[in-house]
């Protein structure tokens, strides 16, 4: 790897000592990792300087060609993050829009509150019936829910229907290969950690239940066309040619915008609606399961509208100064987040490092679609899988901005 590479990850190695939540996975040399593992936390204002003169050395790089452009460009928006991180670790405040920008570079826009109203709606139509929309809609989740005890077999089994389709529209590297793990006591519902040559492991939360739709999203998002696919694409492409800096995961960074754009688009670029229709019937005949698919798929496509409404309880509650119990009961009641999750994700809205991290997810999804719809699906996401591509980027592709 290149000095820029090495210096990159040590600074991002060294900042997760402060913020262990930037540093989702790393694949890269053990003996860095090792080495900062084996020293003293540098100081943040340390940190916070290195940043600032690695990112004039960025500034400096040759941006002769476009896979050169792309990496100044995506290491300079990585750069400012590291800053804002190894900044706030000394103790500073930032304002939270600001943060969100700084970390992520994409603007905070709230979601209108009329377009979470017809999701709303789409669900009441969808499911019928006495009872409060929240008690239709967890009586909904729970007659479609995995046994437990089935689910990881359920995954594998639709993570390689979806490796075959992912293979069938875009390159994976031949070796490259997933497993599902079942784990408990943790937050989230699945996380990924890319292992190196082209191995990742997806640990599955089964304290949260799994829908046989939501696991059909899920085995996309995190392994095909998604994270795993990613990881494992860019690093047998990009970090073999040089590009270190991306044998790392860095959770609050723009990279992760992209990721999650990504991730949350996977299933409906390697499948469409129908055709989930049809596999959910399938896997519902194999678990001996009564669901009804277009409800299913009805709440399914309202979830993703109404994920949203968590960027509006976060500025609600940093911007607004609303009261936590009002910023719970508007994700109960508008976002309609179930009762089993509910404290999970009031807590995450207010957690020091991941308060900010539902924009990455939101607006990743929207930019990433906004850039698919230029690009094309499939060029555009082999792209995606492929190239060093950061928001600033995509902006510029769509015309909304400039590299």
């Amino acid at each position: 790897m290149d000095d820029v590479a090495l210096r990159y990850l040590l600074l991002a190695l060294r900042i997760g000592r402060h913020v262990p939540e930037l540093v989702g996975w790393y694949s890269g040399p053990a003996e860095l990792a090792e080495a900062v593992a084996g020293e003293d936390p540098a100081p943040p204002a340390e940190l916070h300087a290195e940043a600032l003169v690695l990112a004039d050395i960025v500034a400096e790089l040759p941006t002769d060609t476009p896979p050169r452009r792309r990496r100044v460009t995506w290491l300079a928006g990585q750069l400012t993050a590291m800053s804002a991180l190894a900044r706030r670790a000394t103790g500073e405040e930032i304002d939270y829009v600001d943060l969100v920008e700084e970390l992520f570079d994409v603007q905070v826009r709230p979601e209108p509150e009329a377009a979470l109203d017809a999701a709303r709606a789409m669900v009441d139509a969808a499911l019928p019936g006495t009872g409060t929309l929240r008690d239709r809609l967890a009586a909904h989740h729970q007659r479609n829910t995995i046994p437990a005890g089935q689910v990881i077999d359920v995954l594998s089994a639709i993570g390689e229907l979806l490796r075959a389709r992912t293979r069938g529209q875009f390159w994976l590297p031949e070796a490259e290969s997933v497993a599902f793990a079942a784990v408990t006591g943790v937050g989230g519902d699945a996380e990924t950690r890319y292992l190196g040559s082209g191995r990742s492991s997806i640990s599955v939360n089964l304290d949260r239940s799994i829908t046989i739709a939501g696991a059909v999203e899920l085995a996309a998002h995190h392994a095909y066309p998604g994270h795993h696919a990613e990881a494992s694409v860019k690093d047998q492409v990009l970090v073999s040619a040089g590009g270190a800096e991306l044998s790392m995961a860095a959770h609050l960074s723009p990279q992760v915008v992209v990721s999650e754009g990504m991730a949350s688009l996977a299933r409906e670029v390697v499948m469409s609606d129908a055709e989930l229709a049809f596999e959910l019937r399938q896997l519902a005949r194999r678990l001996r399961m009564r669901v009804d698919v277009g409800a299913e798929l009805v709440v399914q496509r309202a979830r993703r509208l109404l994920a949203p409404a968590l960027g509006n309880a976060a500025m609600a509650r940093h911007v607004d100064g609303r009261p936590l119990a009002e910023v719970r009961s508007y994700l109960a009641e508008v976002a309609l987040v179930g009762d089993d999750v509910l404290d999970a994700t009031t807590s995450l809205l207010t957690h020091p490092a991941w308060r900010t991290h539902a924009f990455a997810v939101i607006e990743g999804r929207r930019l990433v679609s906004e850039w698919l719809e230029v690009e094309g699906q499939t060029h555009g996401f082999s792209r995606l899988l492929g190239e060093q591509l950061s928001p600033e980027q995509l902006r510029a592709d769509i015309g909304l901005g400039s590299v």
